[in-house]
């Protein structure tokens, strides 16, 4: 016998061998492994008191809501609306502007600009050391009834 034909593997074991390892790696490949825990989502924060009132979760407006419904009564309400200047505590001066709308027993409130209406001014009656000024309209003149000459 020749050594060389010795060394040689017949093509029908190399395909066995192929077959085996296509297998084993085919077990392994979709055998049932322990599942890996899933990353928990950080839990979803409930709506805060000011999101639920229309506000962002700015902590100078904290107590916002709390103190305009102890003096919502003293606003001017127009169309179920008011505007108002709220106390910036950094600032110390009236930096934040708000228009609150009042529907169904409910109060929104929505952040605006400064008011600059000529006709308008800012009510100091609820004292030196309140957190909210009201905008109220200046009252209309009154206008004197006219006068009928009789002929």
């Amino acid at each position: 016998m020749d050594p060389a034909a010795n060394q040689r593997v017949a093509p029908n074991r190399v395909l066995l061998i192929l077959a085996l390892l296509l297998a084993v790696w085919s077990v392994f490949q979709f055998w049932p492994q322990p599942r890996k825990p899933v990353p928990a989502l950080p839990p979803v924060a409930a709506e805060s008191k000011l999101q639920s009132v229309g506000l962002a979760n700015n902590p100078d407006w904290e107590g916002l809501p709390q103190f305009f419904a102890i003096v919502a009564d003293q606003a001017e309400w127009n169309d179920g609306k008011t505007r108002f200047a709220y106390w910036h505590p950094v600032m110390k001066t009236y930096a934040y502007y708000f228009e609150a709308t009042r529907e169904n027993g409910r109060v929104r409130f929505r952040e605006i600009a400064e008011p600059h209406d000529p006709d308008h001014y800012w009510d100091e009656n609820l004292g030196e050391d309140s957190r909210i000024r009201f905008y109220y309209a200046f009252p209309s003149p009154v206008q004197p009834l006219p006068v009928i000459k009789s002929p």
